[in-house]
């Protein structure tokens, strides 16, 4: 689906079973399907300018420890528990992530850092993915 977008895309070798786990197991909860199985195919995406459509697993699990743990970012923010970002925008701070919310909804919201505001901006993984790709998402 990414390749039908654009060309300039890089994949990374599929993530492991056990980043996956430790990505889960450290954080405290599973990760929505769509992005574990996104990883299993490649531990991440990058676009053609060096971007992170997708983060891998190992920077899903360090960004989403620092944005709950660090306590600069308590002070700042609501809590980021109920989040967990996958991507970011290039040179901008804001990031998306999906909702963690008990129905399991995959929304994906983007989080504004100048004023902690989530916005969603697309239903799903593959549609966050072909939006923001095509041009369609507007922060």
């Amino acid at each position: 689906m990414i390749e039908q977008h654009t060309s300039q895309a890089r994949f990374a070798a599929p993530a492991t079973d056990e980043a996956l786990y430790r990505a889960e197991e450290t954080l405290g909860h599973l990760l929505p399907d769509d992005l574990v199985k996104l990883l299993a195919e490649t531990d991440g995406v990058v676009d053609g300018n060096g971007y992170n459509l997708v983060f891998s697993a190992e920077q899903i699990l360090q960004g989403n420890l620092e944005m709950r743990t660090y306590p600069a970012l308590k002070r700042l923010y609501m809590a980021f528990d109920q989040l967990l970002f996958f991507s970011d925008v290039p040179a901008d701070g804001n990031l998306f992530a999906y909702a963690l919310v008990p129905e399991g909804r995959p929304d994906i919201f983007v989080w504004d850092h100048r004023t902690d505001n989530r916005r969603c901006v697309a239903p799903s993984l593959e549609h966050f993915i072909e939006s923001w790709l095509t041009g369609q998402i507007r922060l």
